[in-house]
């Protein structure tokens, strides 16, 4: 709605300037002044940079460590924030899961070693080492989730003050002592 209000007001306005009946120094914007060298660059040698204040890095570091999730919240990333918590709990709950089983089957192997079977229910036996094995991988992915987590809330911290203005034009000067090149 805001862009078709532009676009009719623009469209008023140059048409207006082309049929004289608006003078050369109109309120028209610069951009929209057709005595420019060419819309484009007008348009871009008025555009202003603004450079946002940084975030602190050990604030984000800090509080992610402490917090999963804070670090993400502090650099104004608040979406990251539900999905670290939501892979932290799946992590954590199958962490859990596979910890209980583990338990269960390591009694349950430990109550079949009996006089009659020395080393107990084989299947058994298997199905604690596979649940061991399932805790000890959600484990590591817990920690991995953790540091991404972490890292992830100090790179945003430290990138949060970098300009991304839609001017990336390089300068054509280059200076040296006393001496400036133009091409």
């Amino acid at each position: 709605m805001l862009t078709a209000a532009f676009l009719l007001s623009a469209t008023a306005g140059l048409s207006a300037y082309a049929q004289g009946l608006l003078p050369q120094s109109s309120a028209l914007p610069k951009m929209l002044r057709l005595n420019e060298d060419s819309l484009i660059s007008a348009a871009t040698a008025t555009r202003d940079t603004i450079v946002r204040q940084g975030k602190s890095t050990t604030v984000a570091l800090l509080s992610s460590m402490v917090i999963p999730g804070a670090g993400q919240m502090y650099n104004g990333s608040y979406w990251k924030a539900p999905v670290v918590w939501g892979t932290g709990y799946y992590l954590w709950s199958v962490y859990h899961r596979q910890d209980d089983l583990y338990r269960q089957h390591r009694a349950a192997y430990s109550a079949s070693i009996v006089a009659e079977t020395p080393n107990g229910d084989g299947r058994e036996r298997e199905l604690r080492d596979f649940y061991r094995r399932q805790r000890d991988t959600f484990g590591w992915y817990m920690a991995f989730a953790y540091l991404i987590n972490v890292l992830d809330a100090y790179v945003e911290a430290s990138l949060y003050g970098f300009e991304v203005s839609p001017n990336l034009n390089a300068t054509n000067n280059i200076q040296w002592i006393g001496l400036q090149v133009r091409f």
